[in-house]
């Protein structure tokens, strides 16, 4: 799918263009969304560079994601998008910057890029001034992408503290803590915790970009408001990176402390066993001596012998208990 959008006054407005039309003079941004070979070949005809494929825009390495080719500038970032409503992966999203034109090049739907449009595509929306090109419509989809993760950090950090909640906040009248409470807990913060790294992945190729775009400003914007513009992006960034190693900290603290807890919780179920083998032992050290059928064992033959043997089972119970309950162990 391919989207124009062209430069009216202060905001963005969609258009659409036939096979073999020019591109008109006001066009500011081309979007395309998980293009075929044809619709790459449209946009490669009608701008002049090249438009790169899916297997290009997955590479780590940095000289293939910043890159000047034709004159034109290749940015790409890791960005998230929604799998479905509580699964959030990354992919990457290409920006180049040709002449006065953005076209970005994305095989996801993040929902900071049609926040972004959807705002836009408003007169008087804040976003867009006349004098706009490509430059700028790509900060402002960088800025809606790092409101958009930090409005996702806050989401994480509220089901991290109800987590939290749960483990240190338990009324006492409540049942203590199942194996399967333990095993929910777990999965929720190894959940939150593994989506804390896709979104440090997110923010470093962000930080990454930025860093490019500062070092090249002069070659594709060279004003005072993208600079300060980008400083404050950077700033962004930065402040979410280390909220980003709090909530991790957190998780790894919550992991630590569940894991205790059931080490507790084994302890003392093995207590509970120990001393009842404990318990039981001397008891059954009498039974076995008075059933080993020795033909001298006058006891046996006493009216009082029954009794005298059930005193002493009992006693040799009750006598390792009283001691472990004087020592706190029990």
């Amino acid at each position: 799918m391919i989207k124009y959008y062209t430069l009216v006054g202060d905001h963005l407005e969609n258009c659409e263009l036939t096979t073999g039309e020019r591109l008109p003079d006001n066009i500011i941004w081309i979007d395309l969304i998980s293009p075929g070979v044809n619709e790459d070949k449209i946009v490669e005809h009608l701008t002049g560079i090249s438009i790169p494929t899916h297997d290009d825009m997955a590479e780590i390495e940095e000289s293939n994601r910043f890159y000047t080719e034709s004159g034109a500038q290749y940015l790409t970032a890791p960005i998230l998008h929604t799998v479905d409503q509580d699964h959030r992966e990354l992919a990457p999203v290409t920006f180049i910057i040709h002449q006065k034109m953005l076209i970005t090049v994305r095989y996801s739907d993040p929902k900071s890029i049609s926040t972004y449009v959807t705002r836009a595509m408003r007169p008087a929306n804040g976003l867009i001034t006349a004098k706009a090109n490509g430059h700028a419509v790509m900060l402002g989809i960088l800025e809606a992408t790092t409101n958009r993760l930090a409005d996702i950090l806050e989401s994480v950090s509220g089901k991290i503290d109800a987590a939290s909640h749960s483990i240190y906040r338990r009324p006492s009248d409540v049942r203590p803590m199942s194996t399967a409470d333990f095993r929910h807990i777990l999965t929720q913060i190894g959940a939150q915790g593994s989506f804390l790294s896709r979104v440090r992945e997110s923010l470093a190729g962000l930080g990454r970009m930025l860093v490019y775009l500062t070092a090249n400003l002069s070659d594709t914007a060279g004003k005072k408001d993208s600079r300060a513009q980008i400083k404050s992006l950077e700033r962004d960034v930065q402040s979410l990176t280390n909220y980003v190693d709090f909530l991790s900290n957190k998780v790894t603290f919550l992991l630590d402390t569940i894991v205790g807890l059931i080490s507790i919780e084994q302890n003392a179920i093995i207590k509970i066993f120990s001393v009842a083998a404990v318990g039981f032992m001397p008891p059954t050290l009498v039974a076995s001596i008075y059933g080993m059928n020795f033909s001298f064992m006058p006891e046996l033959n006493s009216p009082w012998g029954y009794p005298m043997a059930l005193g002493f089972m009992i006693a040799s119970a009750l006598v390792p208990l009283y001691f472990f309950r004087r020592k706190g162990w029990l």
